[in-house]
């Protein structure tokens, strides 16, 4: 597993990058929500979870509204960092998360949106305050992530990359920085 910088010089926010892409997960993510065509062909082929879940019936309504999501939360999460306040963006993923006090599943959406909920998410490992590791993200039209198939692999990515720390001996900032200098 690869996982890149996404601020040069700060060590608190990084994200996987597959081997067969071109680049990290948290860069592939923003570049698909703020593609109107992706964003099309996805409410398209999920129109029933959009009308169902959010009560929207205009694709163009979920297309702008998605562009102007991710723009919101694109400069939450690359403005953060230099504040030191991930911990304000990123929530545990469900209740077991909020037991544990390392490697937690976590998710971040723009918490503050006008007309209705973000569906927007983005998936990382919390290793401590402030400091995580972007797996992936997606777009959520449904209750649990287990509904959907395109959320159901997000979750799993975001459970391998924990196995995957875990059995490397990660707990914290100090020795996941340890593992990408390897």
């Amino acid at each position: 597993m690869e996982f890149v910088r996404i601020i040069p010089a700060y060590d608190h926010l990084w994200a996987v990058k597959s081997p067969d892409e071109e680049v990290d997960e948290l860069t592939l993510l923003f570049r698909k929500w703020n593609n109107a065509e992706y964003l099309l062909d996805f409410f398209m082929a999920n129109f029933e979870d959009l009308k169902g879940f959010f009560k929207i019936e205009r694709l163009d309504q979920a297309v702008e509204d998605t562009l102007e999501d991710a723009d919101a939360l694109e400069e939450m999460v690359l403005d953060f960092p230099y504040t030191e306040h991930l911990d304000e963006l990123f929530k545990p993923l469900d209740i077991t998360d909020t037991r544990m006090s390392e490697l937690t599943r976590e998710k971040a959406r723009n918490w503050d949106r006008d007309r209705h909920a973000s569906w927007l998410r983005i998936y990382a490992i919390r290793l401590e305050p402030n400091v995580y590791v972007v797996t992936g993200g997606a777009i959520k039209l449904s209750r649990t992530m287990q509904e959907r198939e395109h959320t159901a692999i997000e979750l799993d990515k975001l459970n391998r990359c924990k196995a995957y720390l875990k059995s490397n001996g990660v707990f914290d900032q100090g020795s996941f920085v340890e593992l990408t200098n390897e």
